[in-house]
């Protein structure tokens, strides 16, 4: 059953959110050509990354919660959506950092820009830990910084509104999901196309996606990893027993007698 923690879902703060600014940054991107070309192959990936995924509850959340849905081909039976408003079209009002579920709860969890925007994505981490069932998966979605994406970010960092959107690296995140006990089934990246130059650029750049999708290239505009929550088994130490000794003082073996037997030494009167 699931089960869901009222209080964080009605305690949304401006402490905890998503970064507006950074959201909105992230949204305008996904509706440019580029934008829109890159999350159909994001969803292709998404589809199959999680087509051998079975479970009761899954959850989506980030930036293109109630925007957009990666688990219509889902095998999970529930599936749910987390906004941080009531604007938005979601099935839960709450936030990335304060998952309003209890502990060992969702079987799937998928998280498209959270880290991204979040003023603590270490938070992020944590709770779609807390709330993953052992062996449970999160799949996480995030701009790349070696990337067109992540040059147009460096070009554009004087604007206010693009310092509220962090891209960190693949190999950062992976690390901070190992450390929380994750393994790292897979990271795939997409969207190979540049992000400026507007749709003249980026039609007669489509090749580029191609090639990168051919060879596996790690330079996308965004990043897919799929990682799996692992629990290590516990040994149970039991207390050391003493053997104790087949013959006992005074007693000595008689091979022909198939048995150990007790017999008095000869000396004994």
């Amino acid at each position: 059953m699931l089960l869901v923690n009222k209080e964080k879902s009605l305690n949304v703060t401006a402490t905890t959110s998503l970064s507006p600014a950074g959201v909105n940054v992230c949204r305008d991107w996904y509706a440019s050509s580029t934008g829109q070309a890159t999350l159909a192959r994001v969803q292709t990936i998404i589809s199959r990354m999680s087509a051998d995924i079975f479970g009761y509850y899954a959850l989506e959340t980030g930036v293109l919660a109630g925007q957009y849905s990666f688990l219509q081909e889902s095998r999970v039976a529930s599936q749910f959506s987390l906004g941080g408003g009531s604007g938005e079209r979601v099935s839960i009002v709450g936030t990335p950092e304060q998952l309003p579920f209890a502990l060992n709860n969702m079987d799937l969890v998928v998280a498209s820009h959270a880290l991204d925007c979040s003023r603590s994505p270490h938070q992020v981490l944590r709770e779609i830990e807390r709330v993953l069932v052992p062996e449970g998966h999160c799949i996480l979605i995030g701009f790349n910084p070696i990337s067109f994406k992540g040059l147009a970010q460096l070009r554009y960092w004087y604007n206010p509104q693009a310092r509220h959107c962090h891209f960190y690296s693949t190999f950062r995140v992976r690390e901070w999901l190992s450390v929380l006990g994750f393994e790292v089934c897979e990271t795939v990246s997409a969207g190979f196309c540049p992000v400026f130059g507007g749709d003249y650029l980026f039609k007669r750049a489509r090749w580029l996606d191609r090639l990168g999708s051919q060879f596996r290239l790690m330079t996308g505009n965004v990043y897919i990893i799929h990682a799996q929550k692992k629990v290590s088994n516990m040994t149970l130490l039991l207390p050391s027993r003493k053997v104790k000794p087949v013959l006992r003082p005074g007693m000595i073996v008689n091979p022909g007698a198939g048995r150990v037997s007790r017999k008095e030494p000869n000396n004994a009167k």
